[in-house]
């Protein structure tokens, strides 16, 4: 995938989870949603309000019930397009994650940016089902957007702060956010659970319906994520296994293969090959 827009409208839905990807993503939220959560830092949701996402990076809408009239649109890119949308002269995907440093990850927009934002998604995610692209079609995605990451480089310059991250105290983010900062040690359920006085069998409903995944689930994820940003570095295969909690390579690979559909190894050369 280079790049893939999408813009959707929905009159009922409940929040999808927490997960992360190899692309940069930019969210454009419009209206319904209520929070929004990367890593461990949970958003109020605004009008025309801007969420950048690098690579890598849990993220997802949240809430504890089902939203009516949830409208937004997104941008999905890959680092090659991005590098190919700044002509090797500006280093847009160094941009885009020195913006979110400090957990700076949203901006908010005038209506004026937001709007021509939505209409410029709409384009792409309207051609995008018309195969195959000719040289013409792909010129005029390209210019479409080279203007998106104009105006997401206007937003990330200004002097304005960025929207403010919303303090929450359920219950279910403590659990989450303990996870994120011991998610290559042995946790258990049991042990969560007397930690955050809860039983277990709540602990375990709540937290999925507040990740969409199991906390046996979430821990792996975290673990896969941690180990691919590790198969940048030169650590051995065995060393990555053991750093992000693996008992034995064989339980790294089988996990590795199952999250991520190719090997560690497969992964680490598509890399190299970028």
């Amino acid at each position: 995938m280079d790049y893939l827009a999408h813009y959707e409208v929905s009159p009922s839905l409940h929040s999808q989870g927490l997960h992360a990807h190899d692309y940069f993503e930019l969210y454009l939220h419009i209206n319904g949603g209520r929070q929004y959560c990367v890593d461990d830092t949970v958003f109020e949701l605004n009008p025309y309000q801007m969420i950048i996402i690098p690579p890598l990076h849990m993220h997802g809408l949240v809430c504890d019930r089902d939203l009516v009239n949830y409208e937004r649109c997104y941008l999905y890119l890959s680092p090659e397009t991005l590098r190919k949308c700044g002509f090797n002269i500006i280093d847009l995907c160094t941009l885009f994650e020195e913006a979110c440093n400090n957990k700076c990850f949203t901006r908010q927009l005038s209506q004026e940016d937001g709007i021509t934002l939505i209409q410029d998604l709409q384009k792409i995610a309207t051609k995008e089902n018309k195969l195959p692209q000719d040289t013409a079609s792909l010129l005029e995605d390209f210019s479409i957007l080279l203007n998106i990451l104009k105006i997401a480089q206007k937003i990330i310059s200004t002097k304005s702060n960025p929207v403010n991250q919303n303090n929450t105290n359920n219950s279910i983010y403590k659990v989450l956010h303990f996870i994120n900062h011991h998610y290559t040690e042995q946790i258990s359920i049991s042990e969560l659970g007397k930690n955050f006085n809860m039983s277990e069998s709540y602990l375990s409903h709540e937290f999925k319906k507040y990740s969409n995944k199991s906390v046996y689930e979430y821990i792996l994820y975290k673990r896969i994520i941690k180990a691919k940003e590790l198969l940048l570095t030169e650590s051995s295969l065995t060393q990555i296994a053991l750093d992000c909690g693996f008992n034995d390579y064989s339980n790294f690979l089988r996990t590795f293969k199952k999250f991520s559909n190719c090997s560690p190894k497969e992964y680490k050369n598509k890399l190299l090959s970028r």
